[in-house]
């Protein structure tokens, strides 16, 4: 009964997100892309809800505790802002200090981190004639959404900080969005998701466009440290690029391991004086050499969309608009559509709905807010490795046509509290088996004018596509936020974010070590 109730408070109001802009694609001067604040923004920064701000100059300072990697940072932050006319930067600099006074270096040696270290620089603000912007990337929508709808590429922030790219352009017929989720991977990952759509107002209002969405390498979101090409979950060395397999555990590499599966016996001698005596040595026993990430088989994703809205109604106290959208993926040829679809603004509530069919090896906002959680996942094989599985090939287990509903609704409940929330229903069957697709997004956001002493307040839940709501699984993310005012332009700031990993592959999260806790407490300053 809990979670009925719980379903039924989100369903209030949705799609906060669609909706704070009014971006449908047919309307000038509101692009199909988002970023804007609120619980939406996954990184906690000074310098966030001001980047449309008149002042030429703004200084954020920050000092407080942060869990990066399962352990406790002290952070030291500066965040100062530049704004010229229409170009615009904000960096984000931050020292991680561990327990023994010691800085943490990998922040800090690489090209890779000075590109980390901007938040975002940009010419012009969304909704100009054109716009660029580079930096961190919240909330992204590509069209209607039918492909990439709610995307971040700050999800795992501050363990992993990417730089990306959107750019806008807009001529009053012809509409042009461009994205890249981050710089860093079009390295020696030879990685880099790319997402586009160029949108035609062919008569009056009515808008036609195609999108496309590629995803270069799936493998490129796993880490590693020391650039040498295999993953560091795979790797049993992974600050060290000359080696890489430890079958026995020892801490010797196999490559210079007299003694590689650890049974006391000599099967690789170092010495040529030294013969192997390992009468029970069996080569098929040791660990075997992880793929490189460059070169893994089967590693990119491709999809394309196209897209069709009219604003049938547009006045100040009622807004409605009609669009129909479809989708196919390039590999296994899943395919699915959405329409009708309506968008409605009226007075302080806003609505919209979708029906959806998906055929089978197809999955609608395929690109959302956790799939950079979900582009590489992990399970056992038959002797107990881990093997891992890219979203793409995930498909390949969505075997039947489902077909259902995507609603959601949002509205300003006595100026105090803004609830937002998004339900989707697929369900289908295979076999005698019933499938289901289960999404739900919600977020509660506390207007602060009305609270003394609190600046800002949110939570938000994302789960996609489970078969069972408010279990935990990859692709769930749950988290919090709370600016408290200590004085004026002094702000105690505590953000929570909670998401899960299946480190052992065995298709379950359990132990502490699958639940990836994220904790920022900061005290901000603000000039």
């Amino acid at each position: 009964m809990a979670r009925f109730l719980f379903i039924i408070l989100f369903l209030l109001a949705a799609g906060r997100s669609t909706f704070a802009t009014g971006n449908e694609p047919a309307q000038k001067n509101e692009i199909q892309n988002e970023n804007q604040t609120g619980t939406q923004d996954l990184i906690p920064t000074a310098s966030q809800g001001r980047e449309d701000s008149k002042k030429s100059f703004g200084m954020g300072l920050s000092v407080g505790a942060v869990t990066i990697d399962n352990q406790v940072y002290t952070q030291i932050g500066l965040m100062p802002e530049f704004v010229i006319g229409k170009f615009g930067v904000a960096l984000d600099l931050r020292l991680y200090i561990d327990g023994d006074g010691n800085i943490r270096k990998e922040d800090w040696d690489s090209f890779d981190d000075i590109l980390e270290k901007i938040y975002y620089i940009r010419w012009g603000l969304k909704g100009d004639p054109f716009y660029v912007r580079a930096g961190a990337i919240n909330n992204y929508r590509l069209g209607y959404g039918i492909l990439m709808n709610h995307y971040s590429n700050t999800i795992e922030y501050p363990t992993v900080i990417r730089t990306g790219l959107q750019l806008g352009v807009d001529t009053g017929n012809l509409i042009v969005d461009v994205m890249l989720n981050d710089f860093k991977e079009l390295g020696h990952k030879q990685g880099g998701l790319f997402a586009g759509r160029i949108g035609y107002r062919v008569l009056g209002k009515l808008e036609l466009g195609i999108s496309t969405v590629y995803d270069r390498n799936q493998f490129a979101v796993l880490r590693d440290a020391d650039k040498d090409g295999y993953a560091d979950v795979l790797d049993d060395f992974p600050t060290n690029g000359k080696y890489v397999v430890d079958t026995d555990g020892d801490g010797v590499p196999d490559s210079i391991d007299p003694d590689r599966d650890g049974n006391g016996y000599t099967d690789n001698s170092q010495d040529p004086s030294i013969p192997d005596n390992d009468p029970f040595f069996d080569p098929s026993e040791l660990k075997p050499t992880p793929f490189k990430i460059q070169n893994a088989a089967d590693r990119d994703q491709l999809a394309f969309a196209a897209d069709i809205g009219y604003p049938f109604i547009q006045n100040k106290t009622f807004e409605l608009t009609v669009y129909g959208q479809a989708a196919k993926f390039a590999y296994g040829n899943g395919w699915g559509y959405s329409a009708p679809g309506f968008l409605a603004k009226f007075a302080f509530i806003n609505l919209y709905g979708e029906y959806r069919v998906q055929e089978a090896r197809f999955i609608p906002e395929y690109f959302s807010t956790t799939y950079e959680l979900e582009r590489v996942t992990f399970v056992q094989d038959t002797s107990g490795n881990l093997e891992p599985v890219t979203k793409r090939q995930m498909l390949e287990m969505v075997n039947t046509r489902l077909h259902g509903y995507v609603a959601g609704a949002d509205f300003n409940i006595a100026d105090i509290m803004i609830f937002g929330a998004e339900y989707q229903r697929l369900s289908g069957k295979s076999g005698a088996r019933d499938v289901k697709f289960n999404t739900l997004r919600g977020t509660l956001d506390l207007n602060t004018d009305f609270v003394p002493k609190i600046h800002k307040a949110g939570a938000y839940y994302y789960q996609q596509h489970a078969e069972k709501l408010f279990t935990k699984q990859e692709g769930t993310a749950i988290g919090y936020t709370l600016q408290y005012e200590i004085s004026p332009g002094a702000y105690l700031v505590l953000d929570y974010r909670q998401t899960y990993r299946d480190v052992n592959g065995d298709g379950q999260i359990s132990g502490s070590n699958e639940t990836v806790k994220t904790t920022n407490l900061q005290t901000v300053f603000t000039f």
